[in-house]
């Protein structure tokens, strides 16, 4: 990670820690890494985005770069029109699951892929050395054209209809609102929307991927086949099978995985995953054939290793899950529909009925991460407690000033006591 870039782009609390000066000189850096670009730019519906996308299209417009404005538009749309119309960048205004205060800028390049960390790199060395164009070479910011064609190419990615059917879809307050209803109905779904208006202030708050309990309450009332969750920007999917029980990303990883292998459409018989992919979703893989390659936390490197490997399909827990074969960045509404047609063969339940190992995590708040991973006693105790567990991950995290610790073991009672163990020995480091 660099000094503004984390694991997804550069994220923080609107107008503190992420201003609209660092928008201004992400635009314009972008000028410096490829002359005159084109930029798609989108956002969700946060109360900040409209002033940082304004910073961003300025920063551009003044080295000379030109920016299609495609408003409230999910991050997978983004990456969809940077390659249909030949952008050189693409940038989405948005923190993601993160609460309404937060903000958040993620950049991809011309092929629709998160910029590698070289590229972040050399854009941070820019952000104190703006360029700008002549007089009359200053770049324009326009409308994005025929936005609905991001819509038209997810009902297009279904291979069957799915009339009769009925789903939950919860929209999260954020940027799947106002397409993701639409998509399932041209499909002939019966859908039941929920929370899909733009209120930017209370986006992601009580609702959305991170909240999935409303979706499953309203599942089981309304019952539906499946229930489907976004978050702000609908990278991510949590799903619900019919009983209103939550599917996290590793059971969506194998029912989508093993339904690839089926038709013999899983190159290598091979998925991506992370550090945190269960072992239970490994070794129900497993048994189907199917090989588990883990990258690390953060869907870009899931990304990066398909790319190395050929998988067709990765992804993480969180509910980030990439289908090579129609995006190349994580797409929560192409994940349900994909998700909806197996559907239409059996129930969730029963797709999704592997068994899990017991998982715990917790994060702590602190002041310096690379000090307190670095700090001797907090990695004895890391050592420690890595003996008496199958899996143990500690990592500051890309988002947010906190470090993340996650146990897996074969009793709850054991992944709890690890984490918690290298919980405390933190909170000492930091006394």
């Amino acid at each position: 990670m660099g000094k503004y870039f984390g694991t997804d782009g550069i994220r923080g609390i609107a107008g503190t820690e992420l201003t609209a000066r660092t928008a201004f000189a992400l635009g314009n850096a972008l000028c410096r890494l490829r002359r005159s670009p084109l930029l798609v730019l989108g956002r969700d519906p946060r109360v900040s985005s409209d002033m940082l996308a304004l910073a961003l299209s300025a920063g551009a417009a003044a080295g000379g770069g030109r920016v299609l404005d495609g408003g409230i538009l999910p991050t997978a749309a983004v990456a969809y029109f940077v390659r249909q119309t030949g952008a050189d960048f693409g940038v989405v205004v948005s923190a993601s699951h993160n609460p309404p205060e937060y903000n958040g800028l993620k950049v991809f390049d011309a092929q629709g892929q998160k910029l590698s960390q070289e590229q972040e790199r050399r854009a941070e060395q820019y952000f104190d050395e703006y360029v700008f164009a002549a007089p009359l070479a200053c770049g324009k910011s326009r409308s994005l054209p025929k936005r609905g064609a991001y819509a038209d190419f997810l009902v297009s990615c279904a291979e069957r209809p799915l009339e009769g059917k009925r789903f939950v879809l919860d929209c999260s307050r954020g940027a799947a609102g106002a397409i993701a209803p639409r998509v399932f109905r041209r499909l002939g779904a019966q859908i039941l929307p929920l929370f899909c208006g733009r209120d930017g202030k209370r986006i992601n708050v009580g609702c959305g991927a991170l909240h999935p309990a409303r979706m499953c309450e309203a599942v089981r009332a309304y019952r539906a086949d499946a229930g489907f969750c976004y978050d702000g920007d609908a990278d991510r999917l949590i799903a619900a099978d019919e009983r209103g029980r939550t599917v996290d990303g590793d059971r969506i990883l194998y029912v989508l995985a093993r339904a690839l292998q089926a038709r013999g459409r899983l190159p290598g018989g091979t998925v991506v995953g992370t550090a945190h992919t269960n072992t239970g979703a490994e070794r129900a893989l497993a048994a189907e054939g199917i090989r588990l390659l883990r990258a690390d936390i953060g869907d870009k490197y899931v990304a990066e290793l398909m790319r190395r490997s050929g998988a067709a399909v990765g992804g993480e827990q969180s509910g980030h899950l990439i289908l090579a074969e129609y995006a190349t960045t994580g797409d929560g509404i192409l994940t349900s529909v994909k998700l909806a047609e197996l559907l239409c063969e059996a129930k969730l339940s029963e797709l999704a009925a592997i068994p899990l190992l017991p998982q715990y995590n917790v994060s702590v708040r602190v002041q310096d991460k690379v000090r307190v991973l670095g700090n001797e006693a907090v990695r004895a105790a890391i050592a420690r407690q890595s003996e008496g567990v199958c899996r143990l991950v500690v990592r500051a995290s890309g988002t947010e000033p906190v470090i993340r610790i996650f146990a897996e073991a074969d009793a709850p009672a054991a992944a709890k006591a690890a984490a918690e163990n290298v919980r405390r020995a933190i909170v000492r480091s930091e006394e």
